[in-house]
């Protein structure tokens, strides 16, 4: 199954999703390794989104999940798919397409 977002500012990923606070230190983390006050180029009066972009480009706008032979996500125990926000809130898109 390809999850896909049409969005430069959101993302998709797979991670563990029992423990909340997995999602709180990844968004933490990516705010460090792509710091908001930089010198970006990148600036829309009003809507100062530069950073959203990078972050956005290092999770990446898909994930392909193996469809197990009962037709479930082949996801581990603890996996869980994760749209990530970095320029919202927003209406976003979200596409599934299984794969054969």
């Amino acid at each position: 199954m390809l999850v896909y977002v049409p969005h430069t500012t959101a993302g998709v990923t797979v991670n563990e999703h029992a423990d909340p606070a997995v999602a709180r230190d990844l968004e933490a983390a990516l705010r460090r390794i792509v710091d908001d006050g930089w010198p970006w180029e990148h600036v829309e009066p009003g809507e100062e989104n530069a950073p959203t972009h990078v972050r956005a480009a290092l999770i990446g706008p898909s994930v392909v999940i193996p469809m197990r032979d009962d037709g479930a996500l082949g996801l581990g125990t603890w996996q869980g798919i994760f749209l990530c926000e970095f320029d919202g809130p927003r209406e976003r898109s979200v596409y599934v397409s299984v794969l054969q």
